[in-house]
């Protein structure tokens, strides 16, 4: 904080403090141990402090001082240095909080889209999307919005086109839907995504859920990129982040775009 303060000219606004404090106010928790790090390079010391910062984190929300965590990115290659056994975030928060129904979602104003798989190799998503998989992503999005319009998308071109391109549509994905609106979930499809996505958009569905990442985080960071927020769906706790990340090739010029942050702060407010 003191570095960047320094890169930009303002007084650090932060009070440091040992321990959550119970009056509002801008706080640095002095959460992890003295470490070295060069700005916007990969190192063991700046991985050890990403995973420290979440530990503490989880820590402290289940010690009930937080309602609600905002993370900003984490290198994943730093991180995995400093002993971070997960994929991302949304992973380490579903194990840490011993939750088994979660899901990543992104939100902005004219799109909001969940995920079935999330950072896995392309080539391992179709053996993921089951029947099963789908279905509790469905009953979970219900969950958090109850009697809204929510489009399921395939995994193939057209959907499989009857089985043409793929039966992942008619085996699992469809199956999963009926199942979900025989439970009283508003789900439809699955739909070809390259022609749901516009729908969804100007408003004939209220949520996307989709197979795989890009299939969904393409369309939804390129109607609001820099808009968008990340949300963690089945947590205990509201926990919001942004939908970019650590751009360590602009790191310490001062140039960074702090609207996704702002947006994803406003919305864990908002939530909890």
């Amino acid at each position: 904080m003191e570095f960047y303060a320094r890169l930009l000219g303002l007084e650090n606004p932060f009070r440091p403090v040992d321990s959550p404090p119970g009056e509002p106010g801008l706080y640095l928790l002095e959460s992890c141990s003295p470490f070295e790090f060069e700005p916007g390079r990969v190192g063991l010391g700046s991985g050890k402090a990403q995973v420290e910062f979440l530990e503490r984190a989880v820590e402290w929300a289940k010690a009930g001082f937080l309602r609600a965590l905002v993370t900003l990115p984490i290198n994943k290659e730093a991180a995995r240095l400093g002993g971070l056994n997960f994929p991302g975030h949304t992973e380490f928060f579903a194990h840490a909080f011993r939750v088994e129904e979660f899901a990543m979602m992104l939100a902005n104003r004219r799109l909001k889209v969940a995920l079935v798989t999330t950072h896995v190799a392309l080539a391992d998503v179709p053996r993921l999307i089951t029947k099963k998989a789908v279905l509790s992503k469905l009953l979970l999005l219900n969950r958090y919005f109850p009697g809204k319009r929510i489009a399921v998308t395939g995994l193939n071109p057209h959907a499989g086109e009857g089985g043409l391109f793929g039966r992942e549509e008619l085996e699992e994905i469809g199956p999963a839907v009926k199942e979900a609106v025989a439970r009283g979930v508003k789900a439809f499809g699955p739909f070809p995504a390259d022609t749901l996505f516009p729908k969804a958009a100007t408003g004939e569905f209220d949520v996307v859920l989709a197979m795989y990442h890009d299939q969904g985080l393409v369309p939804v960071k390129l109607l609001g990129f820099g808009q968008t927020v990340n949300v963690t769906l089945g947590l205990p706790v509201v926990r919001t982040s942004v939908d970019h990340g650590t751009a360590y090739d602009i790191v310490g010029k001062g140039v960074a775009d702090p609207g996704s942050f702002r947006h994803a702060v406003e919305l864990a407010l908002e939530l909890s």
